[in-house]
């Protein structure tokens, strides 16, 4: 649902499937527009209306390389904030340092069960996202 054309433009983020019930994927790839957040955020809420219980998330950033504007980091926020205890679990996957050092930061001041993982720990992200870990 993520991906796509939309009046000519292909969204940077994608819907993952994950194995296993209860755990929501999504990719990010790119720089990402206020729009793709938009997008992001109507399908999470679509999402969530529809899981049975509280779900977790696994976010693969290996491709993210940051915002194409205020607007979109101001959007990215407000998608924060408002699905901020819809999830059991977070787990970003990503190699960026300053993506690594912003989940932990995140991590200690909202008190969030979110975690950063290297991306050849994919399957311990998917494994910790579904409880097993």
């Amino acid at each position: 649902m993520g991906t796509g054309e939309a009046k000519g433009r292909r969204e940077m983020w994608k819907e993952v499937t994950i194995g296993g019930d209860g755990v929501l994927g999504l990719e990010c790839d790119g720089k990402l527009s206020k729009q793709d957040f938009e997008t992001m955020h109507a399908w999470l809420d679509r999402e969530l209306a529809a899981a049975a219980a509280k779900p977790a998330l696994v976010i693969f950033m290996g491709s993210f390389e940051g915002y194409k504007s205020a607007a979109a980091m101001w959007a990215d926020m407000k998608v924060d904030t408002r699905h901020a205890d819809d999830f059991s679990r977070v787990a970003m996957i990503a190699d960026q340092a300053w993506i690594e050092w912003g989940t932990k930061a995140a991590n200690l001041v909202a008190g969030a069960n979110l975690k950063w993982f290297d991306p050849t720990e994919r399957k311990a992200a998917i494994a910790w996202a579904q409880g097993a870990a």
